[in-house]
Parts: C-alpha cells; structure tokens; sequence
C-alpha cells in the first residue's frame, strides 16, 4: 500500500494506523509510464482530485492515506489491429482485478475506514467495473469516475459536466462494443447514488460518438484532456465527493458475539 501525503503526490511508507478515510485511484491510459509514473502513479487527474480532497478531509481534523491501484495503464492503441485493442482491454481487465484485490486487502486490514475509488478514463473503467460487486460493502463511502469510457446516460449517478445538458448523451466508447469490452450493465440506485460521474460534451472517451468520422479527432481529445487543469482551484467534483463521503456513516467494528451456555 502506498501512502500519499495531501500536499506531495510521491510515495511514501504505509502508515501504521487505519486512517479515517482511504483513496484508490486509479490512472488513465499512459499515465504510468516513463514520466507520468509521477504524481503516486496515479496519474494528474487523480493525484489532483486527492489532494484537494485530502485538504478537506485534514481540515476536519480526520485523517486520509492513498494508494494507487497497481497496473499496466497501457497507452491507448493509435490505429491499431484487433491484437492491440485487445492488449489494451487486458490492461483494464488486469486493473480490475487489481483494484478488487487491493480494496478487500486494505478493508480487510482497517475494517473501520471509509474507501474512496476514484479513476480517469482507462482509470474510471477499472473502477466501475468494481462498482457492482462493492455495492453492499459498508466500507465503500463513495466513488469517482472522470471521462469513464464504460459510462451510460441512464445509469442513476450524480453527474457533474456539461454532458448533463444534453439528455441521452455521454455514452462511454466502450458501451459500442460490449463484446471486446465487457461493459457492465446499468449501476443499482443504492450504488449511482454514492458515485460521481464527471464529463463533458465532446469527450472522445466518455461522450462518444459513433457516426464521428474521425472520433479522436484533436478536438475530441482536447476535451478530454481538460480535466484538472486549473491547479489553484478546486474542481467542480471535490466538495461533491466529500459531501458523499461525510454524510455516509463509516462503518461500525465487528465485535464478538458472545453465547451463554444453555442459551
């Protein structure tokens, strides 16, 4: 487990206490490789979105540790064959798999603290694809997904971006092809209702559009890449995110239950 201070996004030793709330994020396509192995692995976005969400989780006076989830974040294929867009679907399918495994590790470890998933683009699909099965999990406080390329219009999320003024848009590009992607099925209300979903319209990735002759065209990807840029600011997502986080109760210790003889 990698621990992250609020102010500096680079690695540090795990902590030995359970904090009070605990991040996984999850980073985009690309981001884990050569320079952007940066910001605790987890990619800008994300690194971003953790610090100023830690900020607010400090000035509270509760602590927050992070990690980031461990997997290949391969780059997305530039005009490949079907062997290269299935190397990169095996990067989501390994990073799902990994978030799952790191999540019952850490609650397994700190049954008490509160669990933020939280991931951009390739990123937000490991996480959803985790969403259905962590649903009845008391540990999970909240969850955030940035330009999720397994987005759909219908599911019952808190949805933050510009996409949310056009009814019917922001269909993830995997949701077009269901067979290469696996792309999972609508979220369930008690799951939307804890989970942010953040996008724009235009978005090659989260708003995407099948009839584009050219769907990663420059402007498609400029949107894409817009996210988290404004390094003095908070963005529009953060005191969403805490919000959901402070009003969900954190889960209660598990203590023995003690049987009476003849009883």
């Amino acid at each position: 487990m990698i621990g992250m201070s609020a102010g500096v996004a680079t690695a540090q030793p795990a902590q030995p206490a359970c904090p009070d709330v605990h991040w996984i994020g999850a980073a985009g396509s690309g981001e884990r490789l050569g320079a952007g192995a940066a910001d605790g692995e987890m990619g800008r976005v994300i690194a971003k979105s953790y610090r100023d969400f830690a900020g607010l989780i400090q000035q509270s006076g509760r602590t927050i540790t992070a990690e980031a989830v461990n997997y290949p974040a391969v780059a997305v294929p530039e005009d490949g064959g079907i062997l290269d867009w299935a190397g990169f679907m095996g990067s989501v399918d390994t990073g799902t798999a990994a978030l799952g495994q790191q999540y019952q590790a850490f609650v397994a470890q700190c049954p008490t603290s509160q669990v933020v998933l939280a991931g951009y683009s390739q990123g937000a699909m490991v996480v959803h694809r985790n969403l259905h099965s962590l649903d009845a999990s008391p540990n999970l406080a909240a969850a955030l997904l940035v330009a999720d390329g397994d987005r759909l219009p219908q599911d019952p999320t808190v949805n933050i971006g510009s996409v949310t003024a056009v009814p019917g848009a922001g269909k993830g590009v995997a949701q077009d092809w269901p067979i290469l992607a696996h792309a999972p099925a609508p979220l369930p209300v008690t799951m939307g209702a804890r989970t942010i979903s953040v996008c724009n319209l235009g978005d090659a990735v989260c708003d995407y559009d099948p009839d584009a002759e050219d769907e990663m065209n420059p402007a498609a990807v400029a949107v894409h890449t817009s996210y988290a840029r404004k390094a003095g600011a908070m963005d529009s997502w953060t005191v969403p995110l805490y919000q959901l986080v402070t009003q969900r109760q954190a889960p209660l210790p598990a203590y023995p239950v003690q049987v009476t003889a003849g009883s």
